[in-house]
């Protein structure tokens, strides 16, 4: 080519390409024309030059370079592949035409640039921009500045971000050439025009004199707004309102405002945030715990530095704000206080609005600490209040600032008004609605009062700040009771008052620097703008028939966020024919170019697998694929009519599609010809496979699109029919990458075709495309016939309820398979949001008029119906439509409350229509269509509410909920009190809340009107709003509920709260997100909506294909992700709920899954969990995890640990998955991770336990079995901690099923892992009772006892061990469960059986272990009591055991009637006890309200008036609470009201010894009076035994305390009758200790021991009163002792040795409180044995605590007594006669009779009845020995067994001397116990104990009503006596004989004799004749 008329023949885009550089100027204005010409922006014209852009800006001639910026300017304006291009290009602009010397090569590279900012890439124009600033020519530096000035100046702060530009400005100041430091001064300039003051924060990095310089030039600025003049296409809408507004300024008056609304940014948005978690010191949580102030004040200090950054990274401040709270609530240097207020202050600052979690809690504490007065810790307090303030709102802390108003202190009470009156400064009206308004005017009216200035003036300063936030009017009702001089003062504050803005500057400045007047300023040189060439209407050229990848832009867009960049297509030039020819002969053969056109077909055959073969052994870059595929379609080509040469052409083609680049333009060359080949029937599978090779190179869009247009051109229907056939297989394969709308049209003609198999192919295309397009897809063919639609809606319904299939084939479907991997929404759901967007929408704003809106607002109803029939039409006519429809939605909304119901029916069509045909769209109209539509629920037709329904859910399907809630339309639709309306909208959301996602806080709104509907009058809005419950709980919490509550009626507030404590039973695990949820077995758990299901479950069909492209794909594509997308996954938080478990559960149930059960790890099992963890777990753990290395494994292992306390939801919500990995490492050998991995489950399921988990079948299933093999484990550590887990499984999962594991676990072949189980197997047995055993005592009993002949010793004695445990509580009938043994195992039984019973002492009586209750409920429920139903089940076991527990004194109140007892006389039995009298008592008022609803109400009324500073109205209150005390039923009203009760007690008695006993002018004999009051209620509450069980510890603590003080009040023996009172506070004290619930009283004894003993003002008659009485606690323990909870008591003495430890009483006085102390653990080691230490739960480490070490020390002791006392035991049965042992055996018969009547004296009905039986079984069989019965059975029990025989006895003999006739045993000691002396063989018995008896049966009786309310029990003088006398203070505080102070440690305290002789034998014969007299009654 020499000379010019050679290149001149060259194609264009040749000629751009080519040398010489004429050539190439011609090309470029050859380009710039042609892309001028192109009306289609998608054309494929502009695609061949897509690749050429950056050739063309980067042209070496500068003639060359000019024009080309021109093609290149016309190509950005034209092309819609131009956005693909806009990296490269700018990137050579900025590098070559930013630097040249020619001015108009800058200025159209310019515009360039802002071309492509126009084009909507202003992301990545600044990023090149920005990149540019490092180039090291100053020119190119210079000029990027420009282009940054110049795209900020004309597009607006919105389009280019502000804040990556700040970060580059200092090192561009600093820059050594002028030119880029003036320029960068320019660019602050007009970053400052935008930005305004928020940039001068970022200019502290800046020199002095710099800064100088720009402020001068900042004052210079013109006071106008910038406005923006340049616009991208989607802000096209921003231009005509910006214009329409300048055009209206200049024809006006200039009044306008001349631009669009600016936004203020906020300089807190451009500051870099601080992570100052990761700087804080590593001991800061231990200095800050320290005990020194110094190191203290350390830690405080290098955070101060820390939290004094403007802004601060977010994270977890939980445990730091945690911390510093504590200084600030519980320090006593007050320095360290101002310093953590200001800590606290810097942290929430930094924070802002992400502060919110810990806002409320730092109110709370911060005013509980006003109570300070040193001004310093005030100030920084107040600063760090109103910080915590922003993160919060009134609503929050009201109940906090209303009950702080009302402190004691009165420095709380003024700093917490002025922190309102700064509050509401802050506020609006909308924050300070009325309702919040009135909460707190009404208690600052009463602040207004107070008796402290202070006070005073801050409560007039909130009053007043209010007034100026709502105005005088709106506040006005709030005050209608203050006086004016009150009012003056309000008024004067609040014109005084200054209200801030959210930056906290007054509101009025700025609003003026707001108002400013905004006008455009005049502009600099700007490039000269290029003009558009307007559209011509001309016809589509043919070319343009081939859409651009319409779907793909979609697609970007998601990938971009994902910083992955799209793949770019490949695009090549048409070579000439010539170029073909040469280039095919140089890469095959002549013979066989020849070859392929010779006649021959054989010959033809040759050559073309000569040519397959030599094409296959090339690399993809050495195959030219254009050149062999237009050299195959060379005549014959593909239309050869030999099959054979034709199959091997189109292998081939299809070849080249797998394996070269194939570009469109190669596809053209031969798509048309395999089109045709397409319906051939040998070839036809082959050209298809070949399509879809193409395709795959290529893409779907185009190749469908060229096939369809192809098929229907050729009017072949075979042809056409297997194209549809192919297309409809390529979809579900490739996905639904295709045009919708030329498709839908070759659809239709297919339909209309003559030939049956074209129009079922057609019909089958629709069937796959509905699949993706849903219902939308059959409004495009409503039009035809009915019989084709309903061959159409025929092949819809065979594709209900189906998901799209994964795409497994295509570029895109990789790119989407990895999305899903990484946690994306996945592919299905992407595509049907897609889908919409590909629908073609009509826009019908202009068919909306004026006339016809006139029309829907006409009289006329006739008109109306017309007007919206027009609409209907419109609609149907559109199909599909944009969202732009005028003000139709508005004009809807009045239809939708027209008073002609038939229109309304009509409008509810329409919405339903509308929201069909606007799709997502419709989210614009949802907030004016919603509220009227859910205003038709009120409709009395069900027609219409039915309608309504079904048009809401349109709507919502397709924009959420979300909208309603925030517009408040679902507030005020339950507002309206109408009964259908309520009803259906709630059934409403009952439907949509479980399964929505995550809705804004305004739903809470709506709780107080769902609580209103819970007492609606109509039925079914009671019952709706009940099954409503639960679904607003996910979403609002529990906490909301119950906070609603407090503003209910007392009246209704019970019933309330029962509703919503048994919804809470029914709560998820966790809803926040709207993804954890769970729900009863007997309801489908809530969970995520079923379009957020399918994208998880898509992935898994490519998964299961290995050879598919997707895994190549998927491994190819992890290089592409971006270094700033690794480092946010990395710098995340270790575990998410991003998919909840309940999904996992779902799908394994459903066998989506594999079940988690296998003998050997298998890869399937490993790559699964892989898959299900990548979801929820970060990408570092995920490494650790699933690494070959164990050290990884344990350092995850330690990120689990910390997750605990840090992450305890995430860690619950992914349970399943993190104890499947756990029994993966069960499988690995390595001992340290094995151990770690022990510690982390041992602390997992603590905390389990602790939040009352219960574990799910399905955790339990998959890692309890794997547990149970480790048991077997060889190491004894190893076993050992494996079994504390197993006792830690018992607490979140219910022992029957554990037990059944364990039983499965004796099946192994591993001998240690048979004996540890059937070791736990007896422990469960011995805990829970016989019913454990699963699924039956007797088919358990028999695998254990089979274990009994196991080779291996340990397991032989494990079986015999566990057998013996059951024998325990079976007794002899275990043989019935256990069937025949061997006779070798049967006598190895019964030894085992006899030594056990020798050394074995009898057992006291346990409660049983609490565990998880056996429900269907296994779903995580935190928030389900486990305790309570718990006990039930162990209550309800129907072992030996609970039968004899039996007690005369748990007999039912009912089963004793009124005996006729009044005659006889039995006071004679008391000790004379003079009490004082109560006189002068006030008649008692009507008591008519506890009859009626408001009982409640009235209680608290009447309990509250205890508190009254008043005397009288104190006593009168009394007495009304004494008349309900009185009558036993009446009595169960206060069930609810004791604690509430004996606080006010407590608090009135604080109140007379602390104020009216120091007032001279209150009368003392009032004084006493008003003592006896409350010590006659107090009394009257104990004398109720279910009342006085209720007391809370806390109360019961606090009532001793006040109790205690008043016994040493040394005023009380001055008065008269002051010791009576003490006398009869003694006896108080003393009941207190007996009737109220023994663990509550015994816990809260040592919590005030230790009260006590930290205090330094404690006198020491006040500590030995309290040891006192926890001295007489330990006389009861042996009797109480099942009735204790022995966890909580061990909780208390860990505690208090944990303040107060051993090695700490050396330098004290006296160690009495810490003997009394271990005289406790020594008396419960004692009663309990070694089962004691299972009662160390609660204790956090007990292994470390001093109480477990005390504990063992006692157990190791007694361990030696005991084997003594056994040793002597045996002696002395060996010297007994032969013939006394033979008695003891009994016969079967025998056995079987003793056993029935020992089960009859166990029921309550039937006592009397086996008590006689028993007596006649003894006379009959003299020699018989009862030990075996009762040796199980407490001393309590065996004693009432021998008095109800000597009952009897005397009953039928007459006689009350010979009780001893009828021994129980054959021995007379073998009922004693070691701790009673039986000298005379005559039990010496307690007389309290029948005073207690016989008192009890007065009381239920009705014999003790007639005593007055004051006057204690008489039957209590030894207890009077225990507590001292009444002659003087030192006399009645001793409680007992102080000489048991000596013997306190380490025995226990011996009960002491009776201080009064009594007649016992007396006692008892007139228990006899009572208890005689009420069985006759």
């Amino acid at each position: 080519m020499g000379d010019d008329s050679e290149w001149m023949k060259l194609p264009t885009e040749e000629k751009c390409t080519h040398k010489v550089w004429k050539a190439r100027v011609a090309g470029y204005e050859e380009a710039g024309k042609l892309f001028q010409r192109i009306d289609d922006e998608k054309s494929p014209e502009f695609n061949k030059y897509a690749g050429l852009m950056k050739k063309f800006v980067t042209d070496s001639n500068a003639v060359a370079q000019e024009k080309a910026l021109d093609a290149v300017l016309h190509f950005v304006e034209n092309a819609h592949v131009a956005a693909r291009t806009t990296a490269d290009v700018v990137n050579g602009v900025i590098t070559k035409c930013l630097n040249a010397s020619k001015t108009k090569t800058k200025e159209k590279g310019m515009e360039i640039i802002m071309m492509y900012i126009e084009i909507e890439k202003p992301d990545v124009v600044q990023e090149q921009l920005l990149a540019g600033l490092e180039n090291k020519q100053p020119k190119i530096v210079v000029g990027c500045i420009q282009a940054l000035t110049v795209a900020l100046r004309d597009f607006g702060s919105k389009t280019i971000q502000i804040k990556p530009c700040l970060k580059v400005l200092p090192k561009l100041l600093e820059d050594r050439d002028k030119n880029v430091r003036e320029e960068t001064k320019q660019f602050i300039i007009e970053l400052y025009r935008w930005i305004g003051a928020a940039l001068k924060p970022q200019m502290s990095h800046f020199k002095p004199v710099q800064v100088q310089e720009l402020e001068a030039e900042f004052e210079r600025l013109p006071n106008e707004r910038p406005v923006q003049t340049r616009f991208m296409k989607s802000q096209q809408e921003l231009k005509a309102k910006i214009e329409e507004q300048q055009a209206a300024a200049s024809s006006g008056d200039g009044g306008g405002d001349g631009g669009a609304e600016a936004e203020e940014i906020d300089p807190f948005d451009l500051i870099e945030a601080v992570d100052i978690l990761a700087k804080l010191p590593k001991d800061f949580y231990d200095q800050i715990e320290a005990k020194k102030w110094q190191e203290r004040k350390e830690a405080l200090d290098a955070l101060q530095k820390l939290t004094e950054s403007p802004k601060i990274e977010n994270g977890d401040f939980g445990n730091l704000v945690r911390a510093i709270l504590k200084v600030i609530s519980k320090d006593t240097n007050v320095m360290l206080v101002t310093l953590a207020g200001k800590c606290l202050a810097g942290i929430a600052k930094g924070l802002r609005k992400k502060f919110q979690p810990y806002s409320h809690q730092c109110v709370s504490a911060i005013i509980e600490k006003f109570k300070e007065k040193k001004a310093t810790v005030v100030a920084s307090l107040r600063e760090a209040i109103d910080a915590s303030f922003v993160g919060t709102s009134l609503d929050q802390i009201m109940e906090d600032c209303v009950a702080a108003l009302e402190n004691k202190n009165p420095s709380i009470r003024a700093e917490t008004a002025l922190f309102l009156s700064r509050c509401f400064a802050k506020s609006t009206v909308s924050t300070l609605p009325k309702k919040l308004l009135k909460g707190y005017c009404t208690s600052l009216l009463k602040t207004i009062n107070d008796t402290t200035p202070d006070v005073r003036e801050a409560s007039f300063l909130a009053l007043g700040t209010a007034m100026k936030v709502v105005s005088e009017k709106n506040i006005a009702p709030f005050l209608n009771d203050v006086d004016s001089l009150k009012m003056q003062k309000i008024q004067e504050c609040c014109q005084a008052a200054v209200l801030l803005n959210a930056q906290g500057e007054p509101r009025q400045g700025a609003a003026a620097a707001a108002a400013a007047p905004a006008a455009p300023l005049p502009k600099k040189k700007e490039p000269k703008p290029v003009t558009r060439p307007p559209a011509k209407p001309t016809a589509r050229p043919k070319s343009a028939a081939k859409p651009g990848p319409k779907k793909k832009v979609g697609t970007d867009k998601g990938k971009g966020k994902k910083g992955g960049a799209a793949k770019e297509e490949p695009t090549e030039a048409i070579l000439a024919d010539e170029v073909v020819e040469d280039k095919a002969a140089a890469a095959l053969p002549a013979d066989v170019i020849s070859g392929l056109s010779n006649s021959n077909w054989k010959l033809r055959l040759a050559a073309m697998e000569t040519f397959s073969q030599n094409v296959k052994g090339m690399s993809k870059e050495e195959i030219q694929t254009q050149v062999f595929v237009r050299t195959l379609t060379k005549k014959p080509g593909l239309k050869d009519t030999n099959f054979q040469v034709l199959k091997l052409k189109l292998e081939l083609v299809g070849y080249l599609g797998q394996n070269s680049v194939f570009t469109k333009t190669s596809a053209e060359f031969c798509l048309s010809d395999i089109v045709d080949k397409v319906g051939d029937v040998k070839n036809g599978s082959i050209a298809q496979e070949a399509l879809s090779c193409i395709a795959e190179a290529t893409s779907l869009e185009f190749v469908s699109s060229e096939v369809i247009r192809c098929a229907f051109e050729q009017k072949n229907p075979k042809n056409q029919s297997e194209s549809m056939v192919w297309l409809t297989q390529a979809i579900r394969d490739f996905g639904f990458k295709v045009n919708i709308k030329p498709m839908i049209e070759n659809i239709k003609k297919a339909l209309a075709a003559t030939n049956p198999a074209v129009r079922g192919a057609a019909i089958g295309l629709l069937g796959t495309v509905h699949l993706y397009m849903g219902p939308q897809l059959r409004m495009f063919f409503e039009d035809e016939k009915a019989a084709l639609l309903q061959q159409i809606d025929a092949e819809f319904e065979k594709n209900k309820d189906q998901k799209p299939p994964a795409p497994t084939r295509g570029i895109v479907a990789v790119e989407e398979e990895e999305d899903e991997d990484n946690g994306a929404d996945g592919g299905a759901a992407a595509d049907e949001v897609n889908v919409q967007d590909l629908i073609p929408r009509n826009d019908i704003s202009e068919k909306i008029t004026e006339e016809l809106l006139a029309e829907m607002a006409d009289k006329n109803w006739k008109v109306r119906a017309e007007a919206l029939q027009k609409v209907v039409a419109i609609l149907n006519e559109a199909k599909f439509i944009t969202s732009n429809i005028g003000e139709l939605a508005t004009a809807l909304k009045t239809r939708l409350g027209d008073a002609n119901k038939i229109l309304v029916n009509n409008t509810i069509g329409i919405c339903l229509t509308l929201a069909t045909a606007m799709g997502p769209h419709c989210k614009h109209h949802i907030k004016t269509i919603g509220p009227g539509l859910i205003s038709c629920m009120a409709d009395g037709k069900p027609q219409v509410r039915a309608a309504t329904v079904n048009a809401l859910n349109a709507w919502v399907e397709q924009c959420t909920l979300t909208p309603l809630v925030e517009s408040e339309a679902i507030y005020d639709g339950l507002k309206t009190e109408n009964p259908n309306l309520r009803t259906e909208l709630l059934n409403w959301l009952v439907e949509k809340l479980p399964t929505h996602r995550v809705l804004p806080t305004e739903l809470k709104m709506c709780v107080p009107v769902v609580l209103a509907c819970l007492e609606d009058r109509n039925a079914d809005v009671r019952k709706k709003a009940q099954e409503s419950l639960v679904p607003f709980m996910i979403h609002t919490g529990y906490d909301s509920f119950f906070k609603a509550t407090s503003k209910l009626k007392p009246a209704s507030k019970d019933q309330i709260v029962k509703i919503i404590e048994a919804a809470r039973a029914n709560l998820p695990a966790k809803a926040p997100k709207g993804k954890k949820a769970s729900a009863p077995a007997s309801a489908p758990p809530p969970s995520v909506s079923s379009r957020f299901d399918e994208p998880e479950e898509s992935p898994k069909p490519p998964k299961a294909e290995p050879k598919s492209k997707v895994v190549k794909g998927k491994g190819a594509k992890p290089p592409a992700t971006s270094s700033k997308k690794k480092e946010e996954e990395d710098t995340g938080p270790p575990i998410t709920l991003t998919v909840p478990k309940e999904q996992r559960f779902k799908d394994e149930k459903n066998m989506k899954v594999l079940k988690w059960n296998f003998l050997e790890v298998r890869g399937e099992y490993v790559e699964q969990l892989r898959t299900q963890m990548e979801k929820n777990f970060s990408k570092s753990t995920m490494d650790q995890l699933f690494h070959n290395d164990f050290k990884f494994h344990i350092k995850a292992i330690q990120v689990f640990i910390k997750c605990i306390d840090t992450h305890t939801e995430e860690i619950v919500g992914n349970l399943d998955l993190i104890l499947k990995w756990i029994t993966l490492r069960f499988y690995d050998t390595n001992p340290s991770m094995l151990n770690k991995a022990l510690e982390f489950l041992e602390k997992l399921f603590s905390m389990l336990a602790d939040s009352d988990y219960h574990l799910a079948d399905i955790e339990a299933i998959s890692f309890i079995p794997y547990l149970v093999l480790k048991v077997g484990e060889s190491k004894d550590n190893v076993r050992r901690e494996v079994r504390k887990i197993f006792k830690l499984i018992c607490k979140v999962y219910p022992a029957s099923k554990m037990f059944s594991h364990l039983i499965e676990g004796l099946k192994s072949k591993n001998s240690k892992q048979r004996a540890e189980c059937l070791e736990e197997l007896g422990s469960l047995i011995e805990s829970y009772g016989i019913t454990i055993c699963q699924p039956s005592p007797a088919h358990a009993l028999k695998i254990i006892a089979g274990q009994i002949s196991d080779r291996d010793t340990s397991v032989r004695n494990a079986a015999l061990n566990t057998v013996v445990t059951a024998h325990t509580i079976l007794g002899e009938g275990i043989y019935k469960y256990i069937g025949h043994l061997a006779e070798k195992d049967q006598s190895l039984l019964e030894e085992r059986i006899k030594r056990s019973a020798k050394t074995k002492p009898p057992p006291k009586q346990e409660e049983r272990p609490k565990t998880a209750p056996l429900s269907q409920k296994t779903m995580s429920q935190p928030n389900i009591p486990r305790a309570q139903s718990a006990m039930q089940k162990s209550s309800s076991s129907n072992s030996v055991k609970r039968e004899f527990a039996l007690d005369i004194d748990t007999e039912p109140a009912n089963s004793y009637d009124m005996p006729q007892l009044i005659q006889h006389d039995l006071d004679d039995i008391y000790e004379p006890v003079k009490l004082p009298k109560i006189k002068a008592r006030p008649p008692s008022p009507s008591m008519k309200l506890l009859n009626s609803n408001d009982a409640a109400a009235t209680i608290g009324f009447v309990i509250s008036q205890i508190t009254s500073p008043d005397i009288t109205t104190c006593i009168q209150a009394l007495v009304q609470v004494d008349e309900v005390l009185k009558d036993e039923e009446r009595a169960e009203i206060m069930a609810g009201h004791v604690d509430q009760l004996l606080l006010t007690l407590s608090m009135q008695f604080k109140m007379v010894y602390s104020t009216h006993m120091g007032d001279e002018d209150t009368p003392k004999d009032d004084v006493v009076r008003l003592y006896r009051c409350l010590l006659g209620t107090l009394l009257a509450i104990l004398q109720t035994q279910r009342l006085a069980k209720k007391a809370g510890k806390d109360i019961l603590k606090d009532v001793v305390n006040s109790l205690i003080t008043i016994l040493l009040d040394s005023r009380l023996m001055e008065l008269e009758e002051g010791p009576q009172v003490v006398r009869s506070v003694n006896v108080t004290v003393v009941k207190i200790v007996e009737k109220t619930d023994h663990t509550n009283i015994t816990g809260a004894l040592i919590r005030l021991l230790q009260d006590c003993v930290a205090s330094e003002t404690c006198t020491s008659k006040f500590l030995d009163l309290i040891m006192k009485c926890l001295w007489k606690m330990l006389r009861m323990l042996p009797d109480i002792i099942n009735d204790v909870n022995v966890d909580r008591i061990l909780m208390d003495c860990h505690l208090f040795l944990r303040a107060f430890p051993s090695s700490s009483w050396k330098d004290k006085g006296s160690d009495l409180p810490l003997r009394t102390i271990k005289t406790i653990l020594h008396s419960l080691a004692r009663l309990k044995g070694h089962k004691i230490l299972y009662h160390t739960g609660l204790i956090e480490s007990s292994e470390n605590s001093e109480v477990e070490a005390y504990l063992q020390k006692v157990l190791k002791n007694d361990v030696a007594a005991t084997n003594a006392k056994n040793d002597e035991l045996n002696d002395n049965r060996e010297k007994t006669p032969k013939s006394s042992s033979k008695t003891k055996r009994f016969s079967k018969t025998t056995h079987d009779m003793l056993a029935e009547i020992f089960k009859k004296i166990g029921a309550k009905e039937n006592t009397k009845e086996g008590l006689n039986d028993l007596y006649d079984f003894k006379r009959k069989y003299p020699d018989a020995d009862l030990e075996p019965f009762l040796k199980k059975s407490s001393q309590f029990f065996q004693n009432y067994i021998e008095r109800g025989l000597r009952g009897i006895e005397e009953e039928r003999m007459g006689t009350s001397g010979e009780s001893g006739n009828i021994p129980l045993t054959s021995t007379s000691s073998s009922l004693t116990s070691s701790g009673q002396s039986g000298g005379s063989g005559e039990e010496k018995e307690d007389p309290n104990y029948f005073r207690e008896r016989l008192k009890m049966l007065r009381v239920k009786c009705g014999l003790d009503h007639n005593k007055e309310a004051g006057d204690p029990d008489p039957s209590n003088t030894d207890d009077i006596d225990v507590l001292g006398s009444t002659e003087n203070v030192d006399e009645a505080t001793s409680l007992d004989d102080d000489k048991q102070q000596e013997n306190i440690d380490p025995e226990p305290p011996q009960p002491a004799n009776p201080a009064v002789s009594v007649d016992v034998s007396d006692l008892k014969m007139r228990l006899e004749r009572i208890k005689k007299l009420a069985n006759k009654s």
